[in-house]
């Protein structure tokens, strides 16, 4: 069965125009001594005498002086910026089990993910409250030998759900018609908003192919336990061809 083939980055952390750039931002140096002109528009001469007209430049050039003292130096500070260095970090602690903390089982077959807890927590108030309820001194005494309890996520297929971590890990997830409606589900269950609004609106750009509706019913059926799914199969079924939905969309 053919289906779109396109997947969709929610982060693209490659800016091709900045390729020559070196990241860095280069302070840009301002003197504040200029030399002091005479009344005849050239530099002044020290030895001659004092007149009215050299006395009044020279003060006024005083002036000038104190004001770029004033001014502050562009040299005191520098902005450098590097999510790219960032992201790619944290994916190597992700591939290395013994640097994280928290490990999910996922489906049936119990495959694992592992996770930093604070990272998580920060994106997930949900997954928050499990990870937390997970260390309570009740769960821990029940549990001496084996404190680092996994945490069991029973309902979704290991790749979307790995798909789904990586996101709330690095802001950046690629989809495709196979998984978009796993996503939307864990996205709505573990209350992440704004991968949530991305699911739907390739979910409504997915439902204008009519090669993609049987993939993406099924994919419901699979997640019928997940009100998204529900909300996923109504948006489908009220569509009558590919046309009206994506006049709708419009």
């Amino acid at each position: 069965m053919n289906f779109i083939a396109d997947r969709v980055p929610l982060l693209n952390l490659d800016d091709s125009e900045e390729e020559s750039s070196s990241g860095y931002d280069s302070p840009v140096f301002v003197s504040d001594s200029e030399p002091s002109l005479s009344a005849s528009g050239g530099e002044s001469d020290n030895n001659n005498g004092g007149s009215s007209s050299e006395t009044d430049i020279s003060s006024e050039s005083d002036d000038e002086g104190d004001d770029l003292d004033d001014l502050e130096d562009p040299a005191d500070t520098m902005q450098v910026t590097s999510t790219e260095t960032v992201v790619n970090n944290i994916k190597y602690i992700l591939s290395m089990p013994q640097l994280c903390d928290v490990t999910f089982e996922i489906g049936p077959q119990r495959f694992l993910v592992h996770g930093l807890k604070a990272v998580i927590g920060s994106r997930s108030k949900v997954l928050q409250d499990m990870i937390l309820q997970q260390n309570s001194p009740q769960i821990q005494i029940k549990t001496k030998k084996n404190i680092n309890k996994h945490i069991s996520i029973n309902n979704y297929d290991i790749d979307v759900f790995r798909q789904f971590l990586n996101f709330v890990h690095t802001g950046s997830v690629v989809m495709d018609v196979t998984t978009v409606v796993g996503i939307t589900c864990a996205a709505e269950e573990f209350d992440v908003p704004e991968l949530n609004d991305a699911c739907w609106g390739y979910l409504r750009r997915c439902s204008t192919t009519a090669t993609n509706i049987p993939v993406l019913q099924n994919e419901t059926d699979r997640y019928s336990g997940h009100l998204a799914a529900k909300e996923i199969k109504r948006m489908l079924l009220k569509g009558a061809s590919p046309m009206k939905r994506k006049e709708t969309i419009v």
